[in-house]
């Protein structure tokens, strides 16, 4: 594929990722060859179909994942590796089962689960709970957004902390945010190796793991599944997708269902020591508002990582996206304009977008599932989501879950969300922020 093309289509390598650049990419887990039978048939090893697949493991459901390239290859090797444990839209579990009671207080039983993964398996994905700090320029930006999250707190779901300008400065080191929200629960990961450290204990707990191993066919053999790839097949029970952004051929309505996103992110060289003491020295994950344009994070190997949506047409330019995000780092550290700030690596992937705020639990057929479309949230609702929906196969009790079973129903006008997002609010944005508007 031309390399243009990979960018805008959030197709480069994942070598090119960020996350995978310290320790380099997972191990390769092999293909598909032969028949086999599974109880369950995981089509994708992100950071859901992992997650699906630990559960299902653990609760010895006999497993096979199948992931086109290698786990993690997707966006969830490329994400910015936020932890928000935020709900949108508590409206729309009204439609729930039970109101939504029953998902509402798992969630707030769950909502820190990339930690509490991380620790309860020993994986090493950098998974820290150092809150999500969010700024804003003005107290009425400030109270705005207090506002709109107070919902949370009367959820009982997350507390709004409100900073002043003396904690902005602790925790950012910079005096350009002096108003600010906290969500203590918030933080950062790796979340390639997240994805990598649960196909790993996956397979430790017995599941069977193939990678280059692309799911091409689907066919009913009496009340079971036979899933093809190139090489194989595997008999099952229940087969569920977890593709996303990156569907696969065999369900068209899973490549009509979303709105298909593409973003980048970069990060920097390991700041150099007369840095680190004055950009996040806590280590923490920042975000703006009421426009977040420069979302960052600084990871254990004191790395800066920034994301956003690329200029239409220019998203293999590294070196425009860098400098546009430098010049950002300089204004609000005015003590980087003097240090040199290396690109270390840039990167995009793909986002699956969808009208409701809440990820798509889709049935298919009898014993065909999808798990997809996490927004911008998956690294706290996708391993969540997986964990779930592994209760309800190993317990057979898919038309209980506490979230209602839907159809993939395909959306209009798909490349509507970029149009809107890349071709009219991110310009406008980046248009205020350098007036200093926002």
């Amino acid at each position: 594929m031309n390399q243009r093309i990979a960018f805008e289509r959030g197709e480069v390598p994942v070598a090119l990722s960020g996350w995978t650049k310290p320790q380099g990419t997972a191990r390769e887990w092999p293909m598909l060859t032969g028949d086999s039978a599974a109880d369950a048939v995981v089509i994708g090893a992100g950071l859901a179909g992992s997650s699906l697949a630990l559960h299902l493991a653990d609760a010895g459901v006999a497993t096979t994942v199948l992931e086109s390239r290698q786990p993690g290859w997707g966006a969830s090797g490329r994400n910015a590796g936020h932890v928000l444990p935020l709900l949108r839209d508590l409206k729309l579990f009204e439609r729930f089962p039970d109101g939504g009671k029953r998902f509402l207080e798992l969630f707030r039983q769950h909502l820190t689960i990339p930690f509490d993964l991380s620790a309860k398996h020993g994986i090493d994905s950098d998974a820290v709970r150092s809150g999500y700090i969010n700024g804003m320029k003005t107290r009425k930006a400030q109270d705005a957004f207090l506002r709109q999250h107070a919902y949370l707190e009367q959820a009982g779901i997350q507390r709004s902390i409100a900073l002043d300008a003396a904690q902005m400065k602790e925790r950012l080191g910079t005096t350009a945010y002096p108003f600010g929200v906290l969500f203590e629960d918030g933080g950062r990961v790796n979340p390639y190796l997240l994805t990598n450290g649960m196909i790993e204990t996956a397979a430790r707990l017995g599941a069977k793991i193939h990678g280059n191993s692309e799911a091409i066919s689907l066919e009913r053999v009496g009340t079971q599944w036979r899933v093809r790839t190139a090489q194989g097949s595997v008999l099952a029970n229940r087969v569920v997708f977890c593709t996303a952004a990156y569907p696969t051929d065999i369900e068209p309505a899973f490549q009509r269902a979303f709105y298909p996103l593409t973003a980048f992110a970069l990060a920097t060289a390991p700041l150099p020591e007369e840095l680190q003491s004055v950009v996040i020295p806590g280590g923490g994950t920042f975000a703006q508002a009421p426009i977040d344009l420069n979302p960052m994070v600084r990871d254990r190997h004191n790395r800066l990582i920034l994301s956003s949506i690329p200029r239409r047409g220019r998203a293999y330019d590294a070196q425009w996206h860098f400098q546009s995000q430098l010049a950002w780092l300089h204004k609000v550290w005015p003590e980087t304009r003097n240090v040199p700030i290396e690109l270390e690596s840039y990167w995009t992937g793909r986002v699956a977008m969808r009208d409701a705020q809440f990820p798509g639990v889709f049935e298919v057929d009898s014993g065909v599932y999808g798990l997809m479309y996490f927004n911008a949230w998956g690294n706290v609702l996708a391993p969540l989501m997986g964990m779930l929906v592994a209760q309800g196969l190993a317990t057979d009790t898919m038309h209980s879950l506490p979230f209602p079973l839907e159809r993939a129903e395909p959306v209009t006008r798909p490349q509507k969300q970029a149009w809107l997002i890349q071709d009219i609010l991110i310009p406008l944005a980046r248009t205020a922020q350098r007036l200093g508007m926002v």
